[in-house]
Protein backbone atom coordinates (compact mmCIF):
# COMPACT_ATOMS: atom_id res chain seq x y z
CA UNK A 1 0.00 0.00 0.00
CA UNK A 2 1.51 3.39 -0.91
CA UNK A 3 2.34 5.81 1.86
CA UNK A 4 1.12 9.40 1.97
CA UNK A 5 4.59 10.39 0.75
CA UNK A 6 4.28 8.04 -2.23
CA UNK A 7 0.87 9.44 -3.10
CA UNK A 8 2.18 12.97 -2.80
CA UNK A 9 5.10 12.22 -5.10
CA UNK A 10 2.74 10.96 -7.79
CA UNK A 11 1.18 14.42 -7.83
CA UNK A 12 4.48 16.27 -7.86
CA UNK A 13 4.58 17.19 -4.17
CA UNK A 14 7.93 16.91 -2.35
CA UNK A 15 8.53 13.96 -0.03
CA UNK A 16 9.01 14.56 3.67
CA UNK A 17 11.72 11.85 3.75
CA UNK A 18 14.05 10.50 1.07
CA UNK A 19 13.28 7.19 -0.62
CA UNK A 20 16.28 5.60 1.12
CA UNK A 21 16.80 1.84 1.01
CA UNK A 22 19.30 1.69 3.87
CA UNK A 23 16.52 2.15 6.43
CA UNK A 24 15.15 -1.29 5.51
CA UNK A 25 18.40 -3.30 5.49
CA UNK A 26 17.75 -4.92 8.84
CA UNK A 27 14.50 -6.51 7.60
CA UNK A 28 14.54 -10.18 6.51
CA UNK A 29 13.39 -9.13 3.03
CA UNK A 30 14.53 -5.49 2.68
CA UNK A 31 13.19 -4.96 -0.85
CA UNK A 32 9.66 -6.06 0.07
CA UNK A 33 9.62 -3.81 3.14
CA UNK A 34 10.76 -0.90 0.96
CA UNK A 35 8.34 -1.72 -1.86
CA UNK A 36 5.34 -1.88 0.45
CA UNK A 37 6.23 1.52 1.83
CA UNK A 38 7.05 3.28 -1.43
CA UNK A 39 5.59 1.56 -4.48
CA UNK A 40 1.99 1.75 -5.57
CA UNK A 41 -0.15 2.55 -8.59
CA UNK A 42 0.73 5.66 -10.57
CA UNK A 43 1.70 6.72 -14.08
CA UNK A 44 5.24 7.79 -13.08
CA UNK A 45 6.04 4.58 -11.21
CA UNK A 46 9.30 3.13 -12.59
CA UNK A 47 9.49 0.53 -9.82
CA UNK A 48 6.83 -2.03 -10.77
CA UNK A 49 8.13 -5.61 -10.91
CA UNK A 50 5.26 -6.91 -13.04
CA UNK A 51 2.53 -5.70 -15.35
CA UNK A 52 0.25 -3.01 -13.99
CA UNK A 53 -3.16 -4.38 -12.97
CA UNK A 54 -5.57 -4.92 -15.85
CA UNK A 55 -8.08 -2.15 -16.43
CA UNK A 56 -11.77 -2.70 -15.81
CA UNK A 57 -12.34 -2.85 -19.58
CA UNK A 58 -9.62 -5.47 -20.08
CA UNK A 59 -10.99 -7.57 -17.23
CA UNK A 60 -14.49 -7.42 -18.67
CA UNK A 61 -13.24 -8.69 -22.04
CA UNK A 62 -11.68 -11.67 -20.23
CA UNK A 63 -14.80 -12.39 -18.19
CA UNK A 64 -13.22 -11.20 -14.94
CA UNK A 65 -14.85 -9.17 -12.20
CA UNK A 66 -13.89 -5.50 -11.83
CA UNK A 67 -10.68 -4.97 -9.85
CA UNK A 68 -11.02 -4.03 -6.17
CA UNK A 69 -9.50 -0.72 -5.13
CA UNK A 70 -5.78 -1.07 -4.39
CA UNK A 71 -5.42 -2.02 -0.72
CA UNK A 72 -9.18 -1.95 -0.22
CA UNK A 73 -10.42 -3.63 2.92
CA UNK A 74 -7.11 -4.48 4.59
CA UNK A 75 -7.06 -1.52 6.97
CA UNK A 76 -10.80 -1.85 7.57
CA UNK A 77 -10.59 -5.59 8.34
CA UNK A 78 -7.67 -5.10 10.73
CA UNK A 79 -9.61 -2.34 12.47
CA UNK A 80 -12.78 -4.46 12.68
CA UNK A 81 -10.93 -7.46 14.13
CA UNK A 82 -9.04 -5.24 16.57
CA UNK A 83 -12.25 -3.57 17.75
CA UNK A 84 -13.98 -6.95 18.18
CA UNK A 85 -11.17 -8.19 20.42
CA UNK A 86 -10.53 -4.94 22.29
CA UNK A 87 -7.11 -4.42 20.73
CA UNK A 88 -5.37 -1.86 18.54
CA UNK A 89 -5.00 -2.43 14.76
CA UNK A 90 -1.24 -2.73 15.30
CA UNK A 91 -2.01 -5.97 17.19
CA UNK A 92 -3.46 -7.64 14.06
CA UNK A 93 -1.77 -9.34 11.11
CA UNK A 94 -3.93 -10.79 8.34
CA UNK A 95 -3.20 -14.26 7.02
CA UNK A 96 -4.40 -16.71 4.38
CA UNK A 97 -6.20 -18.96 6.87
CA UNK A 98 -5.00 -20.41 10.15
CA UNK A 99 -2.49 -22.73 8.49
CA UNK A 100 -0.64 -19.74 7.04
CA UNK A 101 -1.03 -17.87 10.33
CA UNK A 102 0.54 -20.71 12.32
CA UNK A 103 3.39 -21.05 9.84
CA UNK A 104 4.05 -17.32 10.04
CA UNK A 105 4.30 -17.51 13.84
CA UNK A 106 6.63 -20.52 13.74
CA UNK A 107 8.73 -18.87 11.03
CA UNK A 108 9.08 -15.66 13.02
CA UNK A 109 9.80 -17.16 16.46
CA UNK A 110 10.90 -20.79 16.19
CA UNK A 111 13.44 -20.93 13.34
CA UNK A 112 16.47 -22.89 14.50
CA UNK A 113 15.32 -22.91 18.13
CA UNK A 114 13.10 -25.35 19.98
CA UNK A 115 9.32 -25.85 20.19
CA UNK A 116 7.31 -27.30 23.05
CA UNK A 117 3.90 -28.44 21.77
CA UNK A 118 0.90 -30.18 23.26
CA UNK A 119 -0.08 -33.79 22.58
CA UNK A 120 -2.57 -35.02 21.46
CA UNK A 121 -2.11 -32.29 18.89
CA UNK A 122 -3.16 -31.22 15.45
CA UNK A 123 -0.32 -32.74 13.45
CA UNK A 124 0.84 -29.46 11.91
CA UNK A 125 1.85 -28.08 15.32
CA UNK A 126 4.54 -30.77 15.42
CA UNK A 127 5.43 -30.83 11.72
CA UNK A 128 5.93 -27.05 11.60
CA UNK A 129 8.80 -27.34 14.07
CA UNK A 130 10.70 -29.54 11.63
CA UNK A 131 9.73 -27.26 8.73
CA UNK A 132 11.48 -24.28 10.34
CA UNK A 133 14.48 -26.24 11.60
CA UNK A 134 13.41 -26.35 15.24
CA UNK A 135 13.69 -29.15 17.75
CA UNK A 136 10.49 -30.51 19.31
CA UNK A 137 9.39 -31.80 22.69
CA UNK A 138 5.78 -32.49 23.70
CA UNK A 139 3.68 -32.16 26.84
CA UNK A 140 0.41 -33.91 27.57
CA UNK A 141 -3.11 -32.60 27.50
CA UNK A 142 -4.82 -34.80 30.08
CA UNK A 143 -8.14 -36.60 29.69
CA UNK A 144 -10.00 -33.55 31.02
CA UNK A 145 -8.17 -31.27 28.57
CA UNK A 146 -5.89 -29.65 31.12
CA UNK A 147 -2.13 -29.39 30.70
CA UNK A 148 0.12 -31.73 32.65
CA UNK A 149 2.31 -29.09 34.37
CA UNK A 150 5.16 -31.51 35.07
CA UNK A 151 5.26 -32.59 31.41
CA UNK A 152 5.20 -28.92 30.37
CA UNK A 153 8.14 -28.14 32.64
CA UNK A 154 10.13 -31.04 31.17
CA UNK A 155 9.38 -30.06 27.58
CA UNK A 156 10.45 -26.41 27.81
CA UNK A 157 14.20 -25.92 27.46
CA UNK A 158 16.69 -23.08 27.50
CA UNK A 159 16.48 -22.95 23.69
CA UNK A 160 12.68 -23.00 23.49
CA UNK A 161 11.40 -20.12 21.38
CA UNK A 162 7.78 -21.18 21.06
CA UNK A 163 5.17 -23.06 23.11
CA UNK A 164 2.17 -24.22 21.04
CA UNK A 165 -1.36 -25.17 22.11
CA UNK A 166 -4.93 -25.12 20.79
CA UNK A 167 -7.96 -23.76 22.65
CA UNK A 168 -10.53 -25.21 22.13
CA UNK A 169 -8.33 -28.27 21.89
CA UNK A 170 -8.05 -30.05 18.57
CA UNK A 171 -8.97 -32.98 18.64
CA UNK A 172 -10.93 -33.18 21.92
CA UNK A 173 -12.88 -29.91 21.97
CA UNK A 174 -11.80 -29.25 25.58
CA UNK A 175 -10.80 -25.82 26.86
CA UNK A 176 -7.77 -24.59 28.76
CA UNK A 177 -8.27 -23.20 32.26
CA UNK A 178 -6.88 -20.07 33.89
CA UNK A 179 -4.46 -22.33 35.76
CA UNK A 180 -3.28 -23.84 32.47
CA UNK A 181 -2.57 -20.37 31.10
CA UNK A 182 -0.68 -19.50 34.28
CA UNK A 183 1.55 -22.55 33.76
CA UNK A 184 2.15 -21.61 30.12
CA UNK A 185 3.00 -18.00 30.98
CA UNK A 186 5.37 -19.03 33.77
CA UNK A 187 7.20 -21.39 31.41
CA UNK A 188 7.43 -18.77 28.67
CA UNK A 189 8.67 -16.09 31.08
CA UNK A 190 11.31 -18.41 32.50
CA UNK A 191 12.74 -19.18 29.04
CA UNK A 192 11.96 -15.96 27.13
CA UNK A 193 9.59 -17.80 24.78
CA UNK A 194 6.31 -16.85 23.14
CA UNK A 195 3.08 -18.84 23.38
CA UNK A 196 1.02 -19.68 20.31
CA UNK A 197 -2.67 -20.39 20.97
CA UNK A 198 -4.53 -21.65 17.90
CA UNK A 199 -8.10 -20.42 18.51
CA UNK A 200 -9.67 -21.61 15.26
CA UNK A 201 -12.38 -23.49 17.21
CA UNK A 202 -12.74 -20.92 20.01
CA UNK A 203 -15.95 -19.39 18.66
CA UNK A 204 -17.65 -22.76 19.21
CA UNK A 205 -17.14 -22.51 22.98
CA UNK A 206 -20.55 -22.12 24.68
CA UNK A 207 -18.78 -20.03 27.32
CA UNK A 208 -17.22 -17.34 25.08
CA UNK A 209 -14.00 -15.88 26.45
CA UNK A 210 -11.79 -13.00 25.30
CA UNK A 211 -8.98 -14.01 22.98
CA UNK A 212 -6.00 -15.36 24.90
CA UNK A 213 -3.92 -12.61 23.27
CA UNK A 214 -5.37 -10.23 25.87
CA UNK A 215 -4.08 -12.37 28.76
CA UNK A 216 -0.36 -11.63 28.45
CA UNK A 217 2.06 -9.92 26.02
CA UNK A 218 3.82 -13.23 25.35
CA UNK A 219 0.66 -14.84 23.96
CA UNK A 220 0.00 -14.80 20.21
CA UNK A 221 -3.27 -16.21 18.87
CA UNK A 222 -4.29 -17.42 15.42
CA UNK A 223 -7.79 -17.77 14.02
CA UNK A 224 -9.80 -17.70 10.80
CA UNK A 225 -13.30 -17.93 9.34
CA UNK A 226 -12.54 -21.48 8.23
CA UNK A 227 -13.72 -24.03 10.81
CA UNK A 228 -16.56 -22.43 12.75
CA UNK A 229 -17.95 -20.20 10.04
CA UNK A 230 -17.73 -22.47 6.99
CA UNK A 231 -15.75 -20.02 4.86
CA UNK A 232 -12.66 -22.09 4.18
CA UNK A 233 -12.65 -21.01 0.54
CA UNK A 234 -11.89 -17.42 1.59
CA UNK A 235 -8.66 -18.37 3.39
CA UNK A 236 -9.38 -15.40 5.66
CA UNK A 237 -7.28 -15.64 8.81
CA UNK A 238 -5.51 -13.44 11.31
CA UNK A 239 -2.91 -13.29 14.05
CA UNK A 240 -3.30 -11.28 17.28
CA UNK A 241 -0.45 -10.25 19.54
CA UNK A 242 1.57 -7.36 20.89
CA UNK A 243 2.59 -4.72 18.32
CA UNK A 244 6.22 -5.79 18.62
CA UNK A 245 5.39 -9.44 17.97
CA UNK A 246 3.07 -8.55 15.10
CA UNK A 247 5.80 -6.45 13.50
CA UNK A 248 8.25 -9.35 13.77
CA UNK A 249 5.71 -11.64 12.09
CA UNK A 250 5.00 -9.09 9.35
CA UNK A 251 8.62 -8.64 8.31
CA UNK A 252 9.23 -12.39 8.10
CA UNK A 253 5.92 -12.97 6.35
CA UNK A 254 7.20 -10.71 3.55
CA UNK A 255 9.15 -13.80 2.45
CA UNK A 256 6.10 -16.08 2.45
CA UNK A 257 2.93 -14.16 1.67
CA UNK A 258 3.73 -10.48 1.08
CA UNK A 259 0.31 -9.49 -0.30
CA UNK A 260 -3.12 -10.99 0.38
CA UNK A 261 -5.77 -10.89 -2.36
CA UNK A 262 -8.31 -8.10 -1.73
CA UNK A 263 -11.39 -10.14 -2.71
CA UNK A 264 -11.36 -12.49 0.31
CA UNK A 265 -10.55 -9.57 2.60
CA UNK A 266 -13.64 -7.69 1.43
CA UNK A 267 -15.80 -10.81 1.76
CA UNK A 268 -14.51 -11.40 5.29
CA UNK A 269 -15.23 -7.78 6.18
CA UNK A 270 -18.79 -8.13 4.86
CA UNK A 271 -19.32 -11.37 6.81
CA UNK A 272 -18.11 -10.22 10.24
CA UNK A 273 -21.33 -8.39 11.25
CA UNK A 274 -23.24 -11.67 10.77
CA UNK A 275 -20.74 -13.93 12.55
CA UNK A 276 -22.08 -13.67 16.10
CA UNK A 277 -25.68 -14.62 15.28
CA UNK A 278 -24.60 -17.52 13.07
CA UNK A 279 -22.17 -18.81 15.69
CA UNK A 280 -24.81 -18.81 18.43
CA UNK A 281 -27.09 -21.02 16.34
CA UNK A 282 -24.22 -23.35 15.45
CA UNK A 283 -23.21 -23.69 19.10
CA UNK A 284 -26.69 -24.93 19.96
CA UNK A 285 -26.68 -27.40 17.09
CA UNK A 286 -23.20 -28.67 17.99
CA UNK A 287 -24.27 -29.16 21.61
CA UNK A 288 -27.24 -31.28 20.48
CA UNK A 289 -25.03 -33.46 18.29
CA UNK A 290 -22.38 -33.80 21.02
CA UNK A 291 -25.13 -35.03 23.35
CA UNK A 292 -26.15 -37.55 20.69
CA UNK A 293 -22.59 -38.89 20.49
CA UNK A 294 -22.28 -38.86 24.28
CA UNK A 295 -25.38 -41.06 24.59
CA UNK A 296 -23.86 -43.46 22.05
CA UNK A 297 -20.57 -43.56 23.97
CA UNK A 298 -22.36 -44.26 27.27
CA UNK A 299 -24.23 -47.18 25.71
CA UNK A 300 -21.19 -48.69 23.96
CA UNK A 301 -18.63 -50.52 26.14
CA UNK A 302 -16.07 -50.41 23.29
CA UNK A 303 -15.57 -46.64 23.42
CA UNK A 304 -14.92 -43.85 25.91
CA UNK A 305 -14.41 -40.10 25.72
CA UNK A 306 -14.47 -36.86 27.65
CA UNK A 307 -17.43 -34.95 26.28
CA UNK A 308 -16.18 -31.82 24.47
CA UNK A 309 -16.73 -28.41 26.02
CA UNK A 310 -17.50 -27.13 22.54
CA UNK A 311 -16.67 -27.51 18.89
CA UNK A 312 -17.67 -30.15 16.40
CA UNK A 313 -15.14 -32.91 17.14
CA UNK A 314 -14.24 -35.27 19.94
CA UNK A 315 -11.57 -37.90 20.55
CA UNK A 316 -13.16 -41.30 21.12
CA UNK A 317 -10.90 -43.90 22.73
CA UNK A 318 -11.29 -47.54 21.66
CA UNK A 319 -11.52 -49.91 24.61
CA UNK A 320 -10.70 -53.63 24.64
CA UNK A 321 -11.30 -56.52 24.59
CA UNK A 322 -11.10 -56.56 20.85
CA UNK A 323 -9.11 -54.59 18.28
CA UNK A 324 -8.08 -51.08 19.40
CA UNK A 325 -6.01 -50.00 16.39
CA UNK A 326 -7.66 -46.78 15.24
CA UNK A 327 -6.08 -46.93 11.79
CA UNK A 328 -7.40 -50.42 11.10
CA UNK A 329 -10.86 -49.64 12.45
CA UNK A 330 -11.12 -46.41 10.43
CA UNK A 331 -10.06 -48.28 7.27
CA UNK A 332 -12.54 -51.08 7.94
CA UNK A 333 -15.40 -48.60 8.56
CA UNK A 334 -14.78 -46.97 5.20
CA UNK A 335 -14.18 -50.14 3.20
CA UNK A 336 -17.27 -51.92 4.51
CA UNK A 337 -19.78 -49.16 5.17
CA UNK A 338 -18.42 -45.97 3.54
CA UNK A 339 -18.07 -44.32 6.95
CA UNK A 340 -15.28 -41.76 7.08
CA UNK A 341 -13.61 -41.17 10.43
CA UNK A 342 -10.13 -39.84 11.29
CA UNK A 343 -7.65 -42.26 12.89
CA UNK A 344 -6.31 -41.04 16.21
CA UNK A 345 -2.77 -41.71 15.02
CA UNK A 346 -2.88 -38.34 13.23
CA UNK A 347 -3.10 -36.88 16.75
CA UNK A 348 -0.46 -39.21 18.27
CA UNK A 349 -3.12 -41.51 19.83
CA UNK A 350 -3.16 -45.00 18.30
CA UNK A 351 -6.21 -46.39 20.09
CA UNK A 352 -8.62 -43.61 19.17
CA UNK A 353 -10.76 -42.01 16.49
CA UNK A 354 -11.57 -38.35 16.00
CA UNK A 355 -15.29 -38.07 15.36
CA UNK A 356 -16.74 -34.98 13.70
CA UNK A 357 -20.39 -34.88 14.71
CA UNK A 358 -21.93 -31.80 13.09
CA UNK A 359 -24.03 -33.92 10.69
CA UNK A 360 -27.73 -34.24 10.15
CA UNK A 361 -29.21 -36.09 13.12
CA UNK A 362 -30.22 -39.14 11.08
CA UNK A 363 -26.87 -39.29 9.27
CA UNK A 364 -24.98 -39.10 12.55
CA UNK A 365 -27.11 -41.89 14.03
CA UNK A 366 -26.50 -44.08 10.97
CA UNK A 367 -22.74 -43.45 11.04
CA UNK A 368 -22.48 -44.20 14.76
CA UNK A 369 -24.52 -47.37 14.40
CA UNK A 370 -22.26 -48.56 11.60
CA UNK A 371 -19.13 -47.68 13.56
CA UNK A 372 -20.41 -49.66 16.54
CA UNK A 373 -20.94 -52.69 14.29
CA UNK A 374 -17.37 -52.43 12.99
CA UNK A 375 -16.02 -52.15 16.54
CA UNK A 376 -17.86 -55.33 17.49
CA UNK A 377 -16.35 -57.35 14.66
CA UNK A 378 -13.53 -59.74 15.60
CA UNK A 379 -9.97 -58.96 14.57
Amino acid sequence: MPTDDAAAAEHGAPRSEPLASDAYRDAPFPYMRWAKAHLGPGSLNLGLSGLAPLSTEEREKLGLAPPPEFGAGEVALKSALAAHHGLEPACVHLAAGTSHANFAVYFAFARGTHVAAETPAYEALHALANAVGAGLATFRRLQDGRIDPDALARSVQASTGLIAVTDLHNPTGLRLTDEDYAHLIDAAEAHDAVILVDEVYADFDPQPRPTAATRHPRIITTNSLTKVHGLGDLRAGWILGSPAHIHQIEVWDDLVHPVLPPGPILDALAFLPHAAARTEALRRLAAERAAQVDAWVQENPRVAWTKPHGGLTGLVRIVGPGPTDGDRIAARAYERLGIRVVPGSFFQVLDALRISFLLEEADLAQALEGLAAVLDEPA
